[in-house]
């Protein structure tokens, strides 16, 4: 298996430059999830890897050994897709195995690579089916298992499971924790807009915007300590709240704006000191919590998780205060005060 590492790396089409001054190190065997806004850059930083783009600049190396020129097929880089690209008049043992065959694999080693991995990824009895009968859900699994039976030295996924619905996209997630710690060597780079997959799944997140990283960091790391406002905006869901420091000049400390996640929002009691107020104009409840939207005399929206029996309503008027310690200060160029 392997470590892959970025040295500068750009990538431009024409005056464009898609991305710029790309540094970082991935160390064998760890789970990186790429995020970032759409057009920032991410899949085209995948395709570089996999050899699918040119690299304008810089140098990608895996092991050491710098890939820029190495052809696609002799990488040992295997890529699954969002649209799984998959051979809909072959079964799935065939799909499975039409890479080792072309590749003059012996004939023995096939079918014990294609058993191995179908039962890893509960294809077996599937495998001699055509995608055509299958489900989203289990073509993505097929679609995994052709990257599995050529072992690769790096896998890589390009929001694999953007086209399945949400019950299917948590039953793959799963799929692929167990993946990953089935082949605990094994380096795996994971494309996706879907933060809840990113920050479950991944051992570190790369930001990305604009064509550069903002941050590299454990999933929790991201969330508790963001670099700049744009890490701490991008987060979570719902979104930190944002305001201006100069409106709360004794809690911003000259910060010129002010974050606050939704969960720690507190309805404010007698003596408590007030950060925001406004009226509800809308209450979603979810159950174990209850999401409300405030608008504030400005006309800026506020977003608070209170309990799921929180007793408010359409229209109410709320106050409500900060967390101990749960504020976020950011410089007027966006960069993290402590």
């Amino acid at each position: 298996m392997a470590a892959l590492g970025f040295t500068s790396v750009s990538k431009s089409f024409a005056a464009t430059t898609v991305l710029d001054d790309i540094t970082l190190q991935i160390p064998r065997g760890e789970f990186v999830a790429f995020v970032g806004p759409s057009g920032c850059g991410k899949s085209t930083l995948l395709r570089m890897i996999a050899g699918l783009e040119t690299v304008t600049g810089g140098e990608i190396t895996v092991d050491g050994a710098r890939i820029n020129e190495t052809p696609p097929a002799k990488r040992g880089i295997a890529m699954v897709f969002q649209n799984y690209a998959l051979y809909p008049h072959m079964t799935v043992r065939g799909n499975m195995q039409y890479g080792l065959k072309i590749a003059g694999t012996p004939r023995a080693e096939i079918a014990a690579k294609v058993e191995a991995a179908a039962a890893m990824l509960q294809l077996t009895p599937l495998l001699d089916r055509r995608p055509g009968q299958l489900s989203g859900g289990q073509r993505q699994r097929v679609a995994i298992g052709r990257a599995i039976v050529r072992e690769p030295r790096v896998f890589l996924f390009d929001e694999p499971l953007s086209n399945l619905d949400a019950s299917l996209r948590a039953a793959t997630r799963v799929e692929i924790v167990r993946l990953k710690e089935a082949l605990p060597g094994t380096t795996m780079i994971y494309v996706t807009h879907d933060q809840v997959e990113a920050m479950t799944m991944a051992d570190r997140i790369v930001v990305l915007n604009r064509g550069r990283i903002e941050q590299v960091g454990s999933p929790l790391d991201l969330y508790h300590r963001p670099a700049n406002r744009f890490v701490a905006g991008f987060i979570g869901t719902p979104a930190m709240n944002f305001l201006p420091g100069p409106a709360h000049p004794e809690t911003a400390r000259g910060a010129a704006e002010i974050g606050i996640r939704p969960e720690d929002l507190l309805p404010a009691g007698a003596g408590e000191a007030v950060l925001v107020t406004g009226r509800i104009t809308l209450v979603e409840r979810l159950g174990e919590v209850t999401v409300v939207h405030l608008s504030q005399e400005d006309g800026s929206t506020i977003t608070a998780k209170l309990p799921g029996t929180a007793a408010v309503g359409r229209g109410d008027a709320l106050s409500l205060t900060a967390r101990p310690g749960a504020l976020h200060r950011f410089a007027a160029d966006g960069g993290r005060m402590e």
